[in-house]
């Protein structure tokens, strides 16, 4: 005779977290600030040609601008 008792229920896969929608408008508008230096850089880089690039506020601009992207990709894929 087999104990019923014995054996365990089988467990359910936790239920997912809800996002929390404000957190993630907020994150998506800093994310999009974040861009604007990105793209006025990249505009002056088309206008005067590719050596203004070694300026450093431009590669800063360029940096902010990719943590901007990786913010807003963050957000989308969380």
């Amino acid at each position: 005779m087999i104990n019923n008792f014995d054996q365990t229920p089988p467990s359910r896969p936790p239920e997912p977290r809800q996002r929390n929608g404000c957190a993630t408008a907020f994150m998506l508008v800093v994310g999009v600030i974040l861009l604007i230096p990105g793209v006025l850089c990249a505009i002056l880089n088309v206008k005067y040609g590719a050596g203004s690039g070694s300026d450093p506020l431009t590669s800063f601009g360029l940096l902010v601008a990719l943590g901007g992207l990786g913010l807003i990709v963050f957000t989308l894929t969380r």
